[in-house]
C-alpha cells in the first residue's frame, strides 16, 4: 500500500512540476521590506496584498516578504500592519524580473500630533499581534521586543503569561509548562524548531524537558503552538513551546557615541536578588553579549555568555490521607495516615551561552545556533515525618546533589532552487543529568505522640496535631542510610528538508505547495547504583565504623537493652543552620542535621558497606541498582505535503497530510528479585514500530478588515515514556512490575475555533475554543489480579509459575476515549488613542476555562460468597474504571498585565490567578487531592539614564508571598502546602 502510495504522489508531482511551468512563464515578482518609517526597525509579520487578487504574503521576523509568479501586469498594493497607518500603492510587475521594493509605515496618532514614538512595550505587543493573526497555525507569541525590555526569571516564566499556560514550580521559579491543562509530558520543546532533548530524570517517568536551564536573555521569540500544520513534528498533544534563539540586529548603531564602533552592540547586564524566604542578599546574575554584523550587514554575529546563582528553598507540607470506612461512599471520612515538614535548603548555578550566525546572499540565508546551558543545583532536603498509626517521628536528611547539561547545534539553509523554495536543517541535540551523590539518613523516634491519642489525631487539622508532637533529638537513633548515583544521556540527530513553491490558477485562485520530511535518530541511556539497608545484621559494622571514625558514642538500636549498636541523631545536629519561620510561623521545626557530618558519614558507610546478600545490614542493593538501568535508540522518521490555498484575500485553506513512524529498539532487565536484594536477571532487547497517518486542515476567513475566524482540525500524538517501554519486569516476593513495551502512542484528534476582533483601537481580542478526543492515553493500571490465562495472552514473558499470589503492576493504553476541552479569551491592546500620560499604557489579560473526563483504571474485587470446600470466601476481580479529571489539570486561569512607558521609564504589574488543578487521581473522593486558588503579584521596573546608554531596573516576584496549597477534595485539609516566600532583583544594564 506504501509504495503504491509513493508511486500517485511521485507521478502526480512531474505532472505538477510541468503544469507550474507553464504557468510561471508570463509572470514576475517583488521582495524587500516593510519598516517603521521612523525608526526604520522591521516590521514583522506585516501584510502585502494585491487588492482584488489572492496575491499577498506576511514579513517573516527580518521583515522581509518576497512574492513570486505574478502574472504581469499593474496592481494596486496595500501594505497594513496592526498599530499603524496602512499605505496603497501602483506596482507594475515586469515579465522574469524580481522587483525590489522597501516599504515604509507610521504609527497610528491622535490628530493633530506628527511624531509617535512606539515605545518597546508597544512595540512587543504589536509583534504578537500581527504574529498570531497571519500564522497559518493557531498559536501565541511573546516577541523580542518584550523579552527584552522586562526580562522574566527564566522561558518558563515568559511562557506563563500566554493563554491557557500553567507552570509547575521547583523553589517557587517555572520549571516545567502544562499547556491546556496537559501535563509537560504531552508538550513539545524546541529551539527555533528543533526538539530540544528530555532533561528529566528517568524516574518522573515522561519525556518532559525543565525550561528553567533556559534564561530569557538569550531569547528572540517565543511561540505556544496550540494547532500544528503538517509540516510540524505531530508528537504535541497539548502544544508545541518554540524558543527563537536570539540573532544579530540590523541596523543597530553605536548607542553611546563615545567608542566609537570598538564597543558598538556590547551588552552588559549586572544583577543582585533577595531570597525573602530565607533573607538572604547572595543571588547574583552576569549576562554579557555582543552583537554585530558585517559585509553590508549581510553577516550576523551574536555572542552572549551568562553565570547566575539562585536560591530556590522552600518550605513544604505534605499530608496523607485514606479512607478506611468505606461502607459509606461519598459521605465517609478520611483519616490522616501520614503527615511531613520538609525544609528545602536548594541553591541552583547556572552557566550558559549562545553563539549565533547568519548570513544572507540574494538566493537565500544561512544561520548555525549553538546553544549550552550547564545546571549546576545543591539539594539539602530536612524532614520530620509523622507516620500517624504508629505515634513515632522520623527525622531525615536528604543530600541531593546534581547537574544538568543541555546543549544543540542548528544548521538551517534556505536557497531558492528553480521554482522552489528549499528549508533544509540539521542539527545535534545532547541532554545529561547525573546526581553524583545522593545520600538519606533516617532517625526515628519512638513515642513521639501519646499512643492513646493516635486515633483521635488522625482525625485533627495538620496543624493541630503538630502541636501534639514531643520532639527529642537524644531519643532518636540512627536507623537507616540510603545511597545512590544516577545518570540519564539523551542524544539526537535529526534532518529535515522543505520545499515550497506557487501555484497560481488565476488572480483570484493562488496557493503554495509545500512538502518535504524529516528524520531523527536517537540513542538515551539510564543507569543507577543504589545502596540502602539498616543498621541491623551487617549492619552493625556500619554502625561501629560511623561512631570511631565519628568520635562519638554509640547507642542501643531500637531502645535501651538492646545488644546492638547505633548512633544517636543528637550527635549529628547542628546550631549553624536556621530553619527561621517555617510556612510563615504555622508549623515548627526541631533540631536540624548537619549536613557536614552526614557527608562524612556517607562515605564511611559506603567503605564499610556489607557483603552478606542474605542479611538487611547497609549494602548495595544489586536489584535496585540493575532493573531501572536501560540503554536504546529511537528512529523518527516523517513525510507531509500540505497546500495553502488562498481564494482572494478572505479565504485561506491549508489542507495537507502527514505520515510520521516511531521505531523504538531498548534494551532493560527481566528478573527475579532475591533474598535481601540480590538479583537473577538477563538482559533483554526488543523493538517495535508505530505509524501513522495524520490528515490536517487549517481554515481562515476575514469576512470583514477587522474580524477573523481560524478553525483546526489536527491530529497529534504523545510517545510513551522511556522507561515505561523498556522490557523489564521484576518479580518480588509479593508483586511483579512489568513494563509494557507494547505500549502504543496517544492519538489526539484536535479541533480548534478561534474567533479575533482586531483594529488600531480595539488591538486583538480573541476567543478560542478546542476540543480534545485522546485515544490510547497511557496510564499506570494500578493494582491488579490477572489470571495465568490473561498473563500467557498479553505477557508472555512471564513465567507462569510467578503469577499466583503476587499483585501485578503495569501500564496501558487507555481503551476509554478521553475529552479534553475548553475556551481561552485573550486581549492585548495599548490606549494610545488616550490624552496625556495614558497613551503609555499597554494592557493584557486572558482568561482560560478548561474541562476534562477521563476513565481511569480501576479493579475491583467481588465477594462470590463462601466456599465450603476451602472454608474461605471466594472473590472475582473485575477491570473497571472511574471518572475524574485529568492530572494538573487546572479549571481556572487569569493572567493581567498592566505596562506603561512614558520616556525612558518602563514599567510591568502582572498578575496571576490558578485555581483548583487536579493533583490526585482515585476512585474515593476523600483520597483526592485539588489545589487551591493561587493568586501571584510580580512588578517589573526600568529606567534608562542619560549616560553611557546605562538602565536600571528593579523586579519584586510574588509581592505577597502566596503559597501554593492542595487541598483534599472532602475534607478541604491542606494535603500539601509549598512556601516559596518574595524575591526581588536590582540591576544595570549597558547597552554600547
Amino acid at each position: 500500500m506504501e509504495r503504491k502510495l509513493y508511486k500517485f504522489l511521485i507521478i502526480n508531482f512531474i505532472l505538477f512540476l510541468c503544469f507550474s511551468n507553464l504557468l510561471l512563464a508570463q509572470s514576475g515578482g517583488i521582495k524587500g521590506k516593510i519598516l517603521d518609517d521612523q525608526t526604520k526597525d522591521p516590521l514583522p509579520y506585516a501584510n502585502i496584498v494585491f487588492i482584488s487578487t489572492g496575491f499577498g504574503a506576511s514579513t517573516d521576523f527580518e521583515g522581509n516578504y518576497i512574492l513570486r509568479n505574478i502574472p504581469v501586469g499593474t496592481y494596486n498594493v496595500k501594505i497594513s500592519y496592526l498599530g499603524y497607518k496602512p499605505i496603497v500603492l501602483k506596482i507594475e510587475i515586469l515579465l522574469n524580473k524580481m522587483i525590489e521594493k522597501d516599504f515604509r509605515l507610521t504609527p497610528e496618532s491622535i490628530e493633530g500630533i506628527e511624531d509617535v514614538v512606539v515605545t518597546a512595550q508597544v512595540q512587543g505587543q504589536q509583534h504578537a499581534i500581527n504574529a498570531q493573526l497571519n500564522s497559518t497555525s493557531v498559536k501565541n507569541v511573546v516577541s523580542s521586543a518584550k523579552i527584552q525590555e522586562l526580562p522574566d526569571a527564566n522561558a518558563a516564566e515568559s511562557v506563563s503569561r500566554l493563554p491557557g499556560i500553567s507552570l509547575i514550580r521547583t523553589g517557587g521559579e517555572g520549571s516545567r509548562v502544562v499547556v491546556r491543562g496537559l501535563s509537560p509530558q504531552y508538550n513539545q520543546i524546541t529551539i527555533d524548531g528543533v526538539e530540544l532533548s528530555g532533561n528529566v530524570p528517568s524516574g518522573l517517568s515522561d519525556r518532559g524537558t525543565d525550561l528553567s536551564m533556559i534564561s530569557s536573555n538569550m531569547l528572540g521569540s517565543i511561540e505556544v503552538i496550540k494547532a500544528i500544520t503538517p509540516d510540524m513534528d505531530a508528537t504535541a498533544i497539548g502544544g508545541v513551546v518554540n524558543f527563537g534563539m536570539r540573532k544579530a540586529a540590523k541596523g543597530k548603531k553605536n548607542r553611546t557615541n563615545i567608542f566609537n564602533n570598538y564597543l558598538s552592540g556590547v551588552e552588559l547586564i549586572s544583577q543582585g536578588s533577595y531570597n525573602g524566604l530565607k533573607s538572604t542578599y547572595g543571588d547574583y546574575k552576569l549576562v554579557g553579549s555582543v552583537e554585530r554584523r558585517y559585509f553590508d550587514e549581510r553577516l550576523g554575529v551574536f555572542i552572549q555568555g551568562n553565570v547566575e546563582e539562585k536560591n530556590l528553598s522552600s518550605n513544604i507540607l505534605g499530608v496523607g490521607y485514606v479512607l478506611e470506612d468505606k461502607t459509606h461512599g461519598d459521605d465517609g471520612i478520611p483519616l490522616l495516615s501520614n503527615m511531613s515538614l520538609t525544609d528545602v535548603h536548594r541553591i541552583r548555578n547556572r552557566y550558559g551561552g549562545t553563539v549565533t550566525f547568519d548570513y544572507e546572499h540574494s538566493t537565500g540565508d544561512i544561520g548555525f545556533m549553538n546553544f549550552l546551558s550547564i545546571s549546576d543545583t545543591k539539594v539539602t532536603k530536612r524532614s520530620e515525618s509523622f507516620p500517624s498509626d504508629a505515634g513515632s517521628l522520623t527525622y531525615s536528611i536528604l543530600n541531593d546533589p546534581f547537574t544538568l547539561v543541555n546543549y544543540s547545534n542548528l544548521l538551517s539553509i534556505k536557497q531558492d532552487i528553480s521554482i522552489f523554495q528549499a528549508d533544509i536543517k540539521f542539527s545535534h541535540s545532547y541532554s545529561e543529568r547525573e546526581a553524583p551523590g545522593t545520600a538519606r539518613f533516617n532517625f526515628p523516634q519512638l513515642n513521639a505522640v501519646d499512643a492513646t491519642l493516635v486515633p483521635e489525631l488522625r482525625k485533627m487539622h495538620p496543624k493541630e496535631l503538630a502541636t501534639y508532637m514531643t520532639r527529642s533529638a537524644q531519643s532518636a537513633y540512627l536507623l537507616s542510610i540510603g545511597y545512590e548515583n544516577n545518570i540519564t544521556k539523551d542524544r539526537a540527530y535529526t534532518g529535515s528538508v522543505n520545499f515550497t513553491t506557487d501555484l497560481n490558477l488565476g488572480d483570484i485562485l493562488t496557493s503554495k505547495i509545500k512538502f518535504g520530511g524529516a528524520y531523527q535518530y536517537r540513542d538515551r541511556s539510564y543507569d543507577r547504583e543504589y545502596w540502602y539497608g539498616s543498621m541491623f545484621d551487617d549492619g552493625q559494622t556500619v554502625a561501629l565504623a560511623l561512631a570511631e571514625q565519628l568520635n562519638v558514642e554509640p547507642v542501643a538500636l531500637g531502645g535501651s537493652g538492646s545488644p546492638l549498636k547505633t548512633l544517636s541523631y543528637y550527635d549529628f545536629i547542628t546550631k549553624d543552620y536556621d530553619y527561621g519561620k517555617f510556612l510563615k510561623g504555622d508549623y515548627t521545626m526541631g533540631e536540624p542535621a548537619d549536613l557536614d557530618m552526614i557527608l562524612k558519614a556517607s562515605k564511611i558507610a559506603r567503605a564499610n558497606a556489607g557483603k552478606n546478600i542474605d542479611q538487611v545490614g547497609f549494602k548495595k542493593l544489586r536489584a535496585s541498582s540493575k532493573t531501572s538501568d536501560y540503554t536504546g535508540s529511537e528512529t523518527k522518521s516523517a513525510g507531509y505535503i500540505m497546500a495553502s490555498i488562498n481564494l482572494g484575500t478572505q479565504l485561506t485553506l491549508t489542507p495537507g497530510v502527514r505520515y510520521q513512524n516511531l521505531t523504538t529498539e531498548f534494551t532493560g532487565s527481566r528478573g527475579l528479585a532475591l533474598v535481601a536484594g540480590d538479583l537473577q536477571d538477563t538482559i533483554v532487547t526488543e523493538k517495535l514500530s508505530h505509524g501513522y497517518f495524520l490528515p490536517m486542515v487549517h481554515l481562515k476567513y476575514r469576512p470583514f478588515t477587522w474580524f477573523q475566524i481560524h478553525f483546526a482540525y489536527t491530529n497529534t500524538l504523545n510517545y510513551p515514556a522511556f522507561s515505561r517501554i523498556t522490557p523489564r519486569y521484576l518479580i518480588g516476593q509479593n508483586s511483579i512490575s512489568y513494563n509494557n513495551f507494547r505500549l502504543k502512542p496517544a492519538k489526539s484528534e484536535n479541533f480548534d475555533l478561534a474567533l479575533s476582533i482586531f483594529n488600531n483601537e480595539i488591538g486583538l481580542f480573541t476567543i478560542n475554543g478546542f476540543n480534545k478526543n485522546i485515544t490510547d492515553l497511557i496510564f499506570s493500571a494500578g493494582k491488579r489480579f490477572p489470571t495465568k490465562e490473561e498473563i500467557a495472552e498479553k505477557y508472555p514473558e512471564i513465567p507462569p509459575g510467578f503469577v499466583a499470589g503476587r499483585n501485578f503492576y503495569t501500564y496501558i493504553n487507555n481503551k476509554h476515549k478521553i475529552n479534553v476541552y475548553g475556551v481561552e479569551v485573550d486581549w492585548q491592546t495599548h490606549f494610545w488613542y488616550l490624552p496625556g500620560f495614558l497613551s503609555g499604557i499597554v494592557f493584557n489579560i486572558n482568561y482560560t476555562h478548561i474541562f476534562s473526563d477521563a476513565k481511569y483504571p480501576r479493579t475491583e474485587r467481588r465477594s462470590l460468597g463462601f466456599d465450603p470446600a476451602t472454608g474461605t470466601e471466594k472473590y472475582k476481580y473485575i477491570d473497571t474504571f472511574y471518572v475524574a479529571r485529568l492530572l494538573n489539570q487546572p479549571k481556572d486561569i487569569i493572567n493581567l498585565s498592566i505596562g506603561y512607558d512614558y520616556g525612558g521609564f518602563s514599567g510591568r504589574l502582572s498578575a496571576f490567578y490558578q485555581d483548583n488543578v487536579f493533583k490526585r487521581p482515585n476512585f474515593w473522593l476523600q483520597e483526592r487531592t485539588h489545589s487551591d486558588k493561587y493568586f501571584r503579584l510580580d512588578l517589573s521596573v526600568k529606567q534608562k539614564l542619560p549616560w553611557y546608554g546605562i538602565q536600571v531596573y528593579f523586579n519584586l516576584n510574588n509581592i505577597t508571598a502566596e503559597e501554593e496549597t492542595d487541598l483534599n477534595q472532602k475534607t478541604a485539609y491542606p494535603a500539601a502546602q509549598r512556601h516559596y516566600g518574595m524575591s526581588g532583583d536590582l540591576g544595570i544594564k549597558l547597552q554600547l
